[in-house]
């Protein structure tokens, strides 16, 4: 029970240093976003936290649709459709979990990780929502990392746990260390 609270405890620690992180960043990255949106079409951007969520669309709420946890149903579809359709629409904002899978955006050829999930299956499956059939152009993405964050810590894990699956998968050379 002491080893369990123990690893509760260290986790909930990591949250909050992923919170300040978000929060660290977000003017930076709304800046980031804005010069992004001045010329170079529309963008997908990725997050976990409904506070970067919801500060996003408040930034960008005349351009920008979202999808997270409280967008269910039918409204769901109508944010996608917009934001394929709409050219004032040139912002999609979602919740890596809850617009990371089934849903097409090929209107973007760019996505931007604000945040970073915990697993490589996650954020592959939220680069793909860009890069499907249908996409014309080349899919580039960016990952808004704070600098001696913990979201550098995270990217390094995520790095390794993509190295040990593409071994085991496919066969690929690992390197010694990992």
């Amino acid at each position: 029970a002491a080893q369990r609270a123990s690893r509760a405890q260290q986790l909930a620690e990591i949250e909050h240093l992923k919170q300040l992180a978000a929060k660290g960043k977000l003017k930076q990255a709304i800046e980031w976003i804005r010069d992004f949106l001045e010329g170079n079409g529309k963008l997908v951007v990725l997050a976990t936290h409904k506070f970067v969520i919801d500060a996003l669309m408040n930034e960008f709420e005349e351009q920008a649709v979202k999808i997270d946890g409280s967008v269910s149903g039918q409204a769901r579809q109508d944010a996608v459709d917009r934001f394929q359709t709409d050219d004032s629409v040139r912002l999609f904002v979602g919740n890596i979990k809850a617009a990371g899978a089934g849903i097409t955006l090929t209107a973007a050829s760019s996505v931007a990780f604000l945040e970073l999930p915990w697993t490589p299956g996650d954020l592959s499956q939220a680069e793909d929502r860009c890069h499907r059939i249908g996409q014309k152009d080349s899919v580039n993405v960016y990952y808004l990392l704070a600098e001696g964050t913990i979201d550098e810590r995270i990217a390094r894990i995520l790095d390794q746990k993509r190295e040990v699956l593409d071994s085991v998968l496919d066969g690929k050379e690992m390197d010694e260390g990992s």
